[in-house]
Protein backbone atom coordinates (compact mmCIF):
# COMPACT_ATOMS: atom_id res chain seq x y z
CA UNK A 1 0.00 0.00 0.00
CA UNK A 2 1.24 3.66 -0.96
CA UNK A 3 2.80 5.62 2.19
CA UNK A 4 2.65 9.17 2.07
CA UNK A 5 5.45 10.45 4.72
CA UNK A 6 4.39 13.33 6.57
CA UNK A 7 7.95 15.53 7.59
CA UNK A 8 7.51 17.99 10.54
CA UNK A 9 10.53 20.28 11.21
CA UNK A 10 9.06 21.57 13.92
CA UNK A 11 10.20 21.01 17.49
CA UNK A 12 6.74 21.23 18.98
CA UNK A 13 4.61 18.09 17.70
CA UNK A 14 1.32 19.88 17.80
CA UNK A 15 2.16 23.18 16.77
CA UNK A 16 0.42 25.33 13.78
CA UNK A 17 2.76 23.11 11.53
CA UNK A 18 2.57 20.15 13.52
CA UNK A 19 -1.39 20.34 13.82
CA UNK A 20 -1.76 21.43 9.81
CA UNK A 21 0.20 18.60 8.60
CA UNK A 22 -1.84 15.62 10.75
CA UNK A 23 -4.97 17.64 9.18
CA UNK A 24 -3.54 16.50 5.92
CA UNK A 25 -2.32 12.55 6.68
CA UNK A 26 -5.77 12.43 8.01
CA UNK A 27 -7.21 13.15 4.53
CA UNK A 28 -4.75 10.92 3.16
CA UNK A 29 -5.63 8.26 5.55
CA UNK A 30 -9.79 8.43 4.31
CA UNK A 31 -8.02 7.71 0.70
CA UNK A 32 -7.20 4.45 1.88
CA UNK A 33 -3.12 5.71 1.89
CA UNK A 34 -1.11 4.56 4.73
CA UNK A 35 0.76 7.49 6.78
CA UNK A 36 3.65 8.02 8.51
CA UNK A 37 5.19 11.20 10.63
CA UNK A 38 8.64 11.96 10.77
CA UNK A 39 9.86 14.31 13.14
CA UNK A 40 13.21 16.06 12.61
CA UNK A 41 13.87 17.48 16.16
CA UNK A 42 13.87 13.61 17.37
CA UNK A 43 17.23 12.95 16.52
CA UNK A 44 20.74 14.46 14.86
CA UNK A 45 20.70 14.77 11.36
CA UNK A 46 24.34 15.54 10.11
CA UNK A 47 24.92 18.88 7.86
CA UNK A 48 25.81 18.10 4.52
CA UNK A 49 29.55 18.54 3.51
CA UNK A 50 28.98 18.99 -0.12
CA UNK A 51 30.24 15.58 -1.25
CA UNK A 52 28.19 16.41 -4.43
CA UNK A 53 30.68 17.86 -7.66
CA UNK A 54 30.38 17.93 -11.30
CA UNK A 55 34.06 16.57 -11.96
CA UNK A 56 33.98 13.03 -10.30
CA UNK A 57 30.31 12.12 -8.64
CA UNK A 58 30.71 10.91 -5.16
CA UNK A 59 27.82 12.01 -3.32
CA UNK A 60 25.32 8.98 -3.84
CA UNK A 61 22.37 7.24 -1.44
CA UNK A 62 22.69 6.45 1.06
CA UNK A 63 24.88 8.85 2.06
CA UNK A 64 28.07 8.73 4.54
CA UNK A 65 26.83 9.66 7.63
CA UNK A 66 24.94 7.16 9.83
CA UNK A 67 22.40 9.10 11.32
CA UNK A 68 18.90 10.07 11.92
CA UNK A 69 19.08 11.70 8.44
CA UNK A 70 20.43 8.13 6.72
CA UNK A 71 17.11 6.53 8.69
CA UNK A 72 14.86 9.23 6.98
CA UNK A 73 16.87 8.99 3.66
CA UNK A 74 16.15 4.99 3.69
CA UNK A 75 12.21 6.06 4.09
CA UNK A 76 11.89 9.06 1.66
CA UNK A 77 13.18 6.42 -0.63
CA UNK A 78 10.38 4.08 -0.30
CA UNK A 79 7.55 6.43 0.11
CA UNK A 80 5.12 7.42 -2.72
CA UNK A 81 4.78 10.88 -1.53
CA UNK A 82 5.62 13.34 1.58
CA UNK A 83 3.68 16.30 3.06
CA UNK A 84 6.28 18.63 4.58
CA UNK A 85 5.28 20.39 6.95
CA UNK A 86 7.62 23.55 8.86
CA UNK A 87 7.34 26.96 10.86
CA UNK A 88 9.32 29.86 8.94
CA UNK A 89 12.45 30.98 10.25
CA UNK A 90 13.33 34.32 8.67
CA UNK A 91 11.55 33.35 5.27
CA UNK A 92 12.36 29.99 4.78
CA UNK A 93 12.08 26.63 6.49
CA UNK A 94 13.21 25.38 10.44
CA UNK A 95 16.90 24.30 10.12
CA UNK A 96 16.54 20.76 10.58
CA UNK A 97 14.47 20.61 7.37
CA UNK A 98 16.85 22.91 5.68
CA UNK A 99 20.08 20.56 6.28
CA UNK A 100 17.65 17.24 5.12
CA UNK A 101 16.56 18.91 1.59
CA UNK A 102 20.57 19.33 1.37
CA UNK A 103 21.00 15.42 2.68
CA UNK A 104 18.35 14.87 -0.21
CA UNK A 105 21.13 15.05 -2.52
CA UNK A 106 22.24 12.11 -2.33
CA UNK A 107 18.97 11.06 -3.30
CA UNK A 108 18.64 13.15 -5.98
CA UNK A 109 22.32 12.63 -7.65
CA UNK A 110 21.84 8.71 -8.40
CA UNK A 111 21.68 10.32 -11.70
CA UNK A 112 25.34 11.26 -11.70
CA UNK A 113 25.53 7.39 -11.14
CA UNK A 114 23.06 6.73 -14.43
CA UNK A 115 20.02 5.73 -12.55
CA UNK A 116 16.90 8.16 -11.96
CA UNK A 117 16.88 10.32 -9.05
CA UNK A 118 15.57 8.92 -6.50
CA UNK A 119 13.02 11.45 -5.42
CA UNK A 120 12.03 11.42 -9.12
CA UNK A 121 7.66 10.50 -9.35
CA UNK A 122 7.35 11.12 -5.42
CA UNK A 123 4.45 13.63 -5.17
CA UNK A 124 4.68 16.55 -2.73
CA UNK A 125 2.66 19.15 -0.71
CA UNK A 126 4.02 21.41 1.43
CA UNK A 127 2.67 23.38 4.84
CA UNK A 128 4.05 26.71 6.31
CA UNK A 129 3.18 28.83 9.21
CA UNK A 130 4.88 32.03 10.07
CA UNK A 131 4.24 35.75 9.46
CA UNK A 132 3.89 37.98 6.74
CA UNK A 133 5.56 37.17 3.13
CA UNK A 134 7.68 34.33 4.78
CA UNK A 135 4.79 31.79 5.24
CA UNK A 136 4.35 32.19 0.52
CA UNK A 137 8.21 32.04 0.33
CA UNK A 138 9.30 28.97 2.53
CA UNK A 139 6.60 27.35 0.42
CA UNK A 140 7.73 28.29 -3.04
CA UNK A 141 11.31 27.28 -2.23
CA UNK A 142 10.33 24.00 -0.76
CA UNK A 143 8.20 23.04 -3.91
CA UNK A 144 10.90 24.44 -6.10
CA UNK A 145 13.67 22.16 -4.37
CA UNK A 146 11.47 19.20 -4.53
CA UNK A 147 10.34 19.71 -8.11
CA UNK A 148 14.17 20.63 -9.44
CA UNK A 149 14.62 16.72 -7.99
CA UNK A 150 12.21 15.53 -9.39
CA UNK A 151 9.12 15.05 -7.39
CA UNK A 152 5.60 15.71 -8.74
CA UNK A 153 3.18 18.58 -7.81
CA UNK A 154 -0.51 17.93 -7.42
CA UNK A 155 -2.85 21.29 -7.65
CA UNK A 156 -3.31 23.07 -4.28
CA UNK A 157 -0.34 21.85 -2.90
CA UNK A 158 0.82 24.03 -0.51
CA UNK A 159 -1.33 25.53 2.92
CA UNK A 160 0.00 28.20 5.08
CA UNK A 161 -1.67 29.98 7.82
CA UNK A 162 -0.43 33.40 9.35
CA UNK A 163 -1.26 32.37 13.52
CA UNK A 164 1.32 30.46 14.49
CA UNK A 165 0.56 27.73 17.50
CA UNK A 166 -3.18 29.10 16.67
CA UNK A 167 -3.07 27.40 13.31
CA UNK A 168 -5.22 24.40 13.54
CA UNK A 169 -7.81 27.21 14.24
CA UNK A 170 -7.22 29.20 11.11
CA UNK A 171 -10.67 27.75 8.68
CA UNK A 172 -9.16 28.50 5.40
CA UNK A 173 -5.63 27.06 6.50
CA UNK A 174 -7.10 23.99 7.63
CA UNK A 175 -9.17 23.08 4.92
CA UNK A 176 -6.31 23.85 2.57
CA UNK A 177 -4.04 21.44 4.63
CA UNK A 178 -6.99 18.96 4.57
CA UNK A 179 -6.96 19.71 0.57
CA UNK A 180 -3.06 19.33 0.53
CA UNK A 181 -3.58 15.66 1.96
CA UNK A 182 -6.69 14.97 -0.27
CA UNK A 183 -4.19 15.78 -3.29
CA UNK A 184 -0.95 14.37 -2.47
CA UNK A 185 -3.03 10.92 -1.81
CA UNK A 186 -5.29 11.34 -5.27
CA UNK A 187 -2.39 12.05 -7.23
CA UNK A 188 -0.31 8.98 -6.04
CA UNK A 189 -3.48 7.24 -6.41
CA UNK A 190 -4.29 8.19 -10.21
CA UNK A 191 -0.57 7.23 -10.96
CA UNK A 192 -1.28 4.01 -9.82
CA UNK A 193 -4.22 3.68 -12.31
CA UNK A 194 -6.61 4.37 -9.69
CA UNK A 195 -9.61 6.59 -8.64
CA UNK A 196 -8.44 9.86 -7.12
CA UNK A 197 -9.32 13.55 -6.62
CA UNK A 198 -7.07 16.24 -8.09
CA UNK A 199 -9.80 19.52 -7.42
CA UNK A 200 -10.33 21.67 -4.26
CA UNK A 201 -12.47 19.95 -2.11
CA UNK A 202 -14.74 22.57 0.34
CA UNK A 203 -15.95 20.75 2.86
CA UNK A 204 -16.96 22.25 6.29
CA UNK A 205 -17.84 18.97 8.17
CA UNK A 206 -15.08 17.16 6.77
CA UNK A 207 -12.69 20.48 8.36
CA UNK A 208 -14.92 19.73 11.99
CA UNK A 209 -14.22 16.18 11.58
CA UNK A 210 -10.35 16.35 10.63
CA UNK A 211 -9.64 18.62 13.32
CA UNK A 212 -11.35 17.19 15.86
CA UNK A 213 -9.46 14.40 15.27
CA UNK A 214 -6.05 15.83 15.69
CA UNK A 215 -7.47 17.07 18.95
CA UNK A 216 -8.57 14.09 20.10
CA UNK A 217 -4.63 12.92 19.59
CA UNK A 218 -3.72 15.70 21.18
CA UNK A 219 -5.19 15.15 24.44
CA UNK A 220 -4.26 11.51 23.92
CA UNK A 221 -0.86 12.11 23.85
CA UNK A 222 -0.35 14.62 26.37
CA UNK A 223 -2.36 12.57 28.63
CA UNK A 224 0.31 9.53 27.82
CA UNK A 225 3.28 12.29 28.48
CA UNK A 226 1.85 12.96 31.74
CA UNK A 227 1.71 9.11 33.15
CA UNK A 228 5.55 9.15 31.88
CA UNK A 229 6.28 12.15 33.65
CA UNK A 230 4.53 10.50 36.85
CA UNK A 231 6.49 7.44 36.33
CA UNK A 232 9.52 9.12 36.27
CA UNK A 233 9.22 11.27 39.40
CA UNK A 234 8.04 7.76 41.04
CA UNK A 235 10.98 6.49 40.13
CA UNK A 236 13.20 9.03 41.53
CA UNK A 237 11.67 9.06 44.76
CA UNK A 238 11.87 5.50 45.59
Amino acid sequence: MAKILGILGSPHPYGGSGSLLRCALYAAEELGLTTEIIELYRGRIEPCIGCVQDEEPTCKYPCIFEDYGREILAKLKEAAGYVLATPVYWYGPSGPLKILIDRMTALENMVAFGEASYVEGKVVGVITVGADAGATLAGAYLLTVLNAMGAMIPPWAHAYSHRGKEALYDDRATMDAINVGRLVGGLILRLQGREGPLTYREDPELLQRIRQKVLEEKTRQEAHNGRDRTQVRGKSGS
